[in-house]
């Protein structure tokens, strides 16, 4: 764990479980400019060591590095030790997702290791960190818990067994501690990314150096014919959508930046009007292969 910054926030503290460099990153940087000390974890430490000097030095604010791995209980739990010596935790926002869950497979080529990784990344690891900040934030009669939830969280879909099994369970974790804390203070949302997270625009239009984004557009151009991934927070942890190519056409991709906003407006929500699930996703929206077979019911709960 690093202290990258020597000011102090009179807020509590914000944890960002699964930052890369897109989403995640963009998450915790618009917490702290809001003026929260920031953890942010993932299990490349190196690399989350320069975004945390990076945003501390942008923001003029507090940034802590701190290893984890979701689907070591162990981990999460020597990984808060660290979080929860930081003070009080009022936002978790956990954005976590197993890699190898994002490529395609048959069912009977599934192995139960990689099956059982996948689900302890995605939900059990959600549940391990949920269980770490929400004694804490009962106690003071508030705080935020975000999870990030893809389109796999609301339909299967053939080869993707591992993703839409973590993030159905995902989301079924969502509800019931929504259901169980929010009436003692504690806004739960699940926040489903439909489309392709892509860098930053401001960063993609300075540099000019993304090979599929444009600096006028955030696009992706000439798609190859087959299935595309993106790491929504692309990086060590994030969640993951896949969509169907659409040929030689272009494929609006979701500025990481913009996505943060929505974040940090669930956390400042009234609770008068708590939102429990929202999906984003670009204008147009992108195909996809988990499209539901049947229009989307609203729920009102």
């Amino acid at each position: 764990m690093r202290n990258m910054a020597s000011s102090s926030s009179s807020k509590g503290i914000a944890a960002v479980v699964g930052v890369g460099p897109n989403l995640g990153r963009s998450i915790a940087r618009k917490f702290a400019h809001q003026g929260y000390t920031v953890a942010i974890l993932a299990s490349d430490l190196g690399r989350l060591s320069r975004f945390a000097e990076e945003i501390a030095r942008e923001e003029k604010g507090q940034v802590f590095a701190i290893r984890i791995d979701c689907s070591d209980s162990r981990s999460v739990r020597e990984a808060f030790e660290g979080v929860l010596s930081l003070g009080f935790v009022e936002v978790l926002v956990y954005n976590a997702y197993s890699s190898s869950s994002c490529n395609p497979a048959s069912f009977f080529d599934i192995r139960v290791p990689s099956f059982e990784k996948s689900l302890a990344v995605s939900s059990v690891g959600a549940f391990h960190c949920a269980q770490q900040v929400l004694p804490g934030m009962v106690e003071r009669g508030k705080g935020t818990i975000l999870f990030t939830g893809c389109a796999a969280s609301l339909n299967g879909a053939a080869g993707y067994t591992e993703l839409c099994c973590g993030k159905f369970a995902l989301r079924a974790l969502s509800q019931c501690l929504a259901r169980e804390f929010q009436p003692l203070g504690v806004h739960v949302a699940h926040v489903i990314i439909d489309g392709i997270i892509g860098p930053p625009r401001a960063a993609a239009s300075s540099t000019g150096r993304s090979r599929l984004t444009s600096p006028s557009s955030t696009c992706v151009e000439e798609l190859p014919q087959q299935q595309q991934y993106s790491g929504v927070g692309s990086g060590d942890h994030g969640s993951l959508e896949a969509t169907a190519s659409t040929g030689r056409g272009k494929m609006m991709m979701m500025d990481p930046d913009a996505v943060a906003q929505t974040y940090w407006h669930l956390h400042i929500q009234d609770r008068t009007g708590w939102t429990q699930e929202i999906d984003l996703r670009p204008s147009p929206p992108p195909p996809s292969i988990f499209t539901p077979s049947s229009p989307r019911t609203t729920r009102f709960f």
